[in-house]
């Protein structure tokens, strides 16, 4: 009796310990989001940040002269969860420099945004003004429009070089 007491006692600490922590890869590459620091955020749609091409932090060359050198250089995806259903006139998203000049500019059309129902949203934001290469993002900035039920903004810290 005595022993089926110990070895009961010691499967049952072998069981809660579970898995052994996993060490990381000295080669692990920091996923996309690690790279993105969300900032404020309002209204009832959670906005997430879920990947971009061109990775952020790295640079973009080949713009010429300006932002307008680099069409479709830029895509993002995002992922929209509604707390209550409703309709947006559009999403939208906005790479910033640091003077809050929005250099690049992403829209759909509209969605219907259903309440506990994920939405994954992919856009590719182009030049919306001519800011003179080299330049550098530092802010993510989407919006839902739409009604009361949805209309949200969501920042981020983010980071881009662009080069002539």
């Amino acid at each position: 009796m005595r022993v089926l007491g110990w070895a009961a006692l010691a499967l049952l600490v072998l069981a809660s310990c579970g898995e052994p922590p996993s060490r990381p890869s000295r080669f692990a590459v920091p996923s996309d989001t690690s790279l993105v620091v969300p900032g404020s955020a309002t209204g009832p749609t959670r906005i997430t940040f879920v990947s971009a091409d061109p990775r952020p932090n790295t640079s973009v060359s080949g713009c010429g002269s300006d932002a307008r050198g680099c069409p479709g250089r830029v895509r993002m995806v995002f992922r929209l969860a509604p707390s209550m259903s409703g309709t947006a006139l559009r999403f939208a998203a906005f790479l910033n420099a640091p003077s809050k000049r929005a250099c690049f500019v992403a829209s759909t059309g509209p969605l219907i945004l259903r309440a506990g129902e994920d939405t994954s949203i992919q856009v590719v934001l182009d030049p919306s003004d001519d800011c003179p290469t080299p330049f550098v993002i530092t802010d993510l900035a989407a919006n839902v429009e739409g009604t009361v039920e949805v209309t949200s903004r969501q920042e981020w810290t983010i980071g881009y070089t662009f080069a002539p």
